[in-house]
């Protein structure tokens, strides 16, 4: 489905029906890395995934990015979409935007999902080093960002065992259009550090990370946990980056343990 909001065109998918639950993905990828949650979850819940602004088949818009100005294009799809307090997921840059997102509109979470993300802002050389690729990307086109990037998304073993994902991965990332790809990297390199803002969430939260994510690590997430109150870390076995696609029954398990636990717990749904 598309939709007009914020200045411009969303796509989302939409299935199932009750609790909903929005699924943000990463960079520079699109709403599909959520294909077997979306599956899963659907049975019991009602999911909605976007392509965020530049990805996917959502339009682009010139200029950085901002996670405030994806949180407010989610913002702006969940309110057209007149939907009660979301379960709100977020993987890495999906992460980002999912806690720009609970400091923007808190009344609208009702639970987090933060996998393989992190609260900090960039260092400084992380920060110039993404502007200077959101140059290159501009000047000579996605590969050079591509290319280094899809080897960190999968351990070596599913690489060398599942060659028909990495390269569906690939695919998804050349497809991101260069100005998608800078406008994301530039947005990522102003974000602020979240690590003070952990301590006032107050929904209940699952941080998921892949055992050997070298992106955002284990160690990030459990700094994550130790700053959110009452939150629930699970460590994916033989996972790097892109959990939700290279384990995903164990990545369903936790999510689909998580949402249980709490609706039987609190009484929501």
């Amino acid at each position: 489905m598309r939709v007009h909001l914020n200045g411009i065109d969303v796509f989302y998918s939409s299935s199932g029906a009750g609790q909903p639950i929005v699924l943000i993905h990463g960079y520079p990828l699109d709403h599909t890395i959520w294909d077997p949650q979306r599956e899963y979850l659907s049975q019991d819940y009602f999911v909605l995934a976007p392509d965020l602004r530049g990805h996917g088949k959502s339009e682009s818009s010139s200029g950085p990015y901002t996670m405030d100005l994806l949180a407010r294009d989610v913002h702006a799809l969940i309110d057209h979409l007149h939907l009660e307090p979301v379960v709100l997921g977020g993987l890495s840059m999906g992460g980002y935007v999912a806690l720009a997102f609970m400091r923007l509109f808190p009344q609208r979470v009702r639970a987090l999902i933060l996998a393989d993300t992190r609260a900090e802002a960039d260092t400084v050389e992380a920060r110039s080093r993404r502007e200077q690729q959101a140059q290159t990307v501009l000047r000579n086109g996605t590969g050079e960002v591509v290319d280094p990037m899809v080897l960190k998304m999968f351990t070596e073993k599913t690489a060398r065992e599942d060659p028909k994902l990495v390269e569906r991965v690939r695919r998804m990332m050349e497809s991101t259009s260069p100005t998608g790809i800078a406008g994301a990297l530039l947005g990522m390199a102003q974000r602020p550090d979240s690590t003070p803002f952990l301590g006032s969430i107050r929904v209940p939260t699952l941080i998921l990370v892949g055992s050997q994510d070298s992106i955002t690590t284990v160690e990030h997430a459990r700094k994550m946990a130790s700053g959110i109150p009452d939150s629930q870390l699970v460590v994916v076995p033989d996972a790097a980056h892109l959990t939700t696609l290279e384990r995903p029954r164990e990545v369903n398990a936790a999510i689909g343990g998580f949402l249980s636990g709490l609706f039987t717990t609190t009484g929501l749904g």
